[in-house]
């Protein structure tokens, strides 16, 4: 008898709402490249961690697959152009085109509060 093998796929599927989102924030142009759009997004520790999709940093050696988690670098600006928030990270531009119900936009109205204390560019 062979043997069962289990395989976990460590993403998540959007909404059609977080995916109307995506696709809007994709259609805008920014001052910046971006390297990712974040979906489901959630402030900690000065870090934005959520869905990501788009992501332009891709090599032969670690694919970021869209529905993959991510989590960005520590946060130095956040703005807003058009109808979304930029981040700009260490490690790129993130665009937020959902936060996570409930916990996210309540996190990141936390991190714009404390922008002062970071020296957080708002």
């Amino acid at each position: 008898m062979p043997e069962v093998i289990t395989v976990e796929f460590h993403g998540k599927e959007v909404s059609d709402f977080q995916l109307s989102r995506l696709v809007q924030a994709s259609f805008l142009k920014y001052t910046v490249p971006v390297t990712a759009f974040i979906s489901d997004a959630l402030i900690a520790e000065d870090t934005c961690l959520g869905i990501s999709f788009d992501h332009s940093e891709r090599d032969d050696g670690y694919h970021k697959a869209d529905g993959s988690i991510l989590r960005t670098g520590k946060i130095q600006e956040a703005r807003k152009e058009g109808r979304f928030w930029l981040l700009e990270t260490q490690d790129g531009n993130y665009v937020i085109a959902s936060f996570k119900r409930k916990l996210g936009r309540a996190s990141f109205l936390k991190l714009l509060k404390s922008a002062d204390r970071l020296q957080l560019t708002v």
